[in-house]
């Protein structure tokens, strides 16, 4: 009497709602044996949003600038920093300087409307290009001195998916006059006497403007004709008319650790206003049931299955063979659904939300969260499903509790702004973050 009694206890304090425990014979062979597959699917779901206190801004090899406003995230702005470098300083004593200008070329990456127009303002760097971190990186937090005024500005319409396009800033007149003259009086001859002169530039986005986040590439390498830089332009021989007599200077970024993207977002009216530190964890109970996750800003979903560990008391023998989460995203449009990403990173993380290693199957190998979207009118069958078999039999072969939760981000969260929001009920009340665990009892 006291096994079904402690049996029944198990499976009420394993279910948020209702008991739906399916037991299925193994074969013929077992019909009078113990040995049998049972499927849970009733687990109770805490979950809720915490922000992770900061992430690597360099050597994403990407230059990320924009503004979005959002009602859930709040306005989002990123700025980019980069020092240019150039290891040739050689001008003829005849040439004559044209102009200086900043090209941005795209790499196809976007977030927000791209129909909305967009003002980049350029500011000089006005102190040494060197974080002030213990491991000399830079975060999505750092930041560097520079001139209060714009060297060069320009207002666009973006093109993104065109990555043969780009976008032409041109910049101070006199500034470029300077260099130029420096370089062919011989007054700056090296790459260090260059990086000492001008320490850098910063793009700045209009941040009144509810528009769009863009990602620009460069390469460290100045064969490259669709490559980001600075160029000083000029003419080799003033009495030469030809093509050929029209010069060019190009000031490249020649490392991804001299790069970064400061990357802010004010959420003082969004739901997500009150997180005090990386430990904090919003219930989705205050934020209208919803949980979020958004790149860039470290901001991240949290699941948590506390009565997992329950299982081992239905059986002292078992084995799970399979376990699936299902979770499904906020669709309001078709904009939603359009920029849902066909797969979410997962990461396990402990009770202070500190990562502690990256989701894996039962097998050891990498488990994402991947999209299944069938047409459907409302949307219903859109969801992420994620293979939880490694992280549940961790839990239950565990001989200590492990208080572990899951972390849902974006794959390249370093580099990107992207955004979801995941529903916690459906829309009649129901539990829309579910997880079925098979597993096999003996």
């Amino acid at each position: 009497m006291r096994i079904y009694l402690l049996s029944a206890l198990v499976l009420l304090l394993l279910c948020s709602c209702s008991s739906e425990v399916s037991n299925y014979p193994v074969g013929s062979d077992f019909i009078d044996s113990n040995v049998n597959i049972k499927i849970i699917d009733t687990f109770t779901i805490n979950a809720g949003t915490f922000k992770l206190d900061s992430l690597l801004a360099s050597s994403t090899s990407r230059i990320l600038i924009g503004s979005k406003q959002d009602d859930n995230f709040g306005q989002l702005i990123s700025q980019s920093y980069f020092q240019v470098k150039n290891s040739v300083f050689s001008i003829s004593s005849e040439a004559v300087y044209d102009s200086i200008g900043l090209v941005l070329h795209y790499d196809n990456y976007y977030y927000g409307d791209t129909t909305q127009v967009q003002t980049y303002k350029v500011h000089r760097v006005t102190e040494y290009f060197e974080a002030d971190t213990d491991d000399d990186a830079f975060y999505n937090g750092s930041k560097l001195q520079y001139d209060a005024e714009a060297l060069g500005e320009v207002s666009f319409v973006p093109r993104p998916n065109t990555t043969t396009d780009s976008i032409y800033i041109p910049l101070d007149y006199n500034l470029g006059k300077e260099l130029f003259e420096k370089i062919r009086d011989k007054d700056i001859t090296t790459t260090d006497d260059f990086v000492r002169y001008f320490n850098g530039l910063t793009v700045i986005p209009d941040t009144t403007a509810n528009s769009h986040v863009l990602g620009f590439k460069f390469l460290s390498d100045t064969t490259i004709d669709d490559n980001s830089g600075m160029r000083i332009f000029y003419t080799q021989d003033t009495d030469d008319t030809s093509e050929d007599n029209s010069k060019q200077l190009s000031f490249y970024v020649s490392s991804a650790s001299e790069q970064f993207n400061a990357i802010s977002a004010n959420l003082e009216d969004t739901p997500l206003n009150h997180f005090e530190n990386y430990e904090t964890t919003i219930s989705s109970e205050e934020t209208n049931n919803k949980i979020f996750t958004q790149a860039g800003v470290g901001i991240c979903a949290r699941i948590e299955i506390p009565t997992l560990k329950l299982l081992n008391a239905l059986s002292d023998a078992s084995s799970v063979l399979k376990a699936e989460l299902t979770f499904a995203p906020e669709i309001k449009n078709d904009s939603d659904k359009k920029f849902l990403k066909e797969s979410l990173v997962v990461y396990v993380v402990d009770h202070k939300n500190r990562i502690v290693s990256q989701l894996t199957d039962i097998e050891g190998i990498e488990a994402y969260a991947t999209l299944s979207s069938d047409e459907d009118e409302f949307n219903q069958n859109t969801y992420y499903m994620v293979n939880l078999s490694g992280f549940v039999q961790n839990i239950l072969t565990s001989e200590t509790d492990l208080n572990y939760a899951l972390m849902i981000q974006f794959e390249d969260y370093d580099k990107t702004v992207d955004s979801v929001v995941i529903n916690r009920l459906d829309e009649n009340g129901n539990n829309a973050i579910k997880l079925a665990v098979t597993y096999l009892n003996y």
